[in-house]
């Protein structure tokens, strides 16, 4: 089996920090604007940031799977480890529940709302991708990745400044990867 790498590489990199400003720019848009997203300005800006977080997402699934992760430090607990793999799971659940929520609660509006990113025809999503009422599954999922935010930052923090191990610092966009 081959040794694990010591830092994330350049793509995950690219990915983790992009899909983190895609899912933060729609939250934010989305709390800024109307919540009749049909007549509100932000709402194409809205819909395109939530299916570019789609595809990020589909594509960071793929690496992942493809590319090798860097271990967890030595000195982890397995409940810490399991904490931080669970928290992961949850994010990318979420990165994809999201998106797809959305798209199944406003499917007919975005057929007829334009494009993405002002380039792409919007498509729709059939409700039944998406358990229960999709309108209500978006609103909460769309809130649901704030706690893991803090503690995803928190943890991070806590490993650079108590732990003083690499985890924050072998995710850090600049930093080299070693071999």
């Amino acid at each position: 089996m081959p040794t694990p790498p010591a830092r994330y590489d350049t793509v995950s990199k690219w990915l983790h920090w992009s899909a983190a400003g895609l899912l933060i720019g729609g939250f934010v848009v989305a709390e800024n604007t109307s919540h009749r997203f049909a007549d509100a300005a932000g709402y194409g800006v809205h819909v395109s940031t939530g299916l570019a977080l789609l595809a990020v997402t589909a594509f960071r699934i793929y690496w992942r799977l493809t590319h090798s992760a860097p271990a967890y430090p030595a000195n982890m607990k397995s409940r810490e480890k399991w904490a931080a793999s669970a928290v992961k799971v949850l994010f990318y659940l979420l990165m994809v529940l999201i998106p797809l929520s959305g798209l199944a609660a406003h499917a007919e509006e975005f057929r007829s709302q334009g494009d993405l990113f002002g380039v792409l025809p919007l498509p729709g999503v059939p409700g039944w991708l998406v358990p229960g009422d999709a309108e209500e599954t978006h609103e909460l999922s769309s809130h649901l990745w704030l706690p893991l935010l803090a503690i995803h930052v928190i943890a991070a923090l806590w490993h650079h400044f108590a732990r003083r191990d690499d985890v924050l610092t072998r995710m850090l966009p600049g930093r080299k990867q070693q071999s």
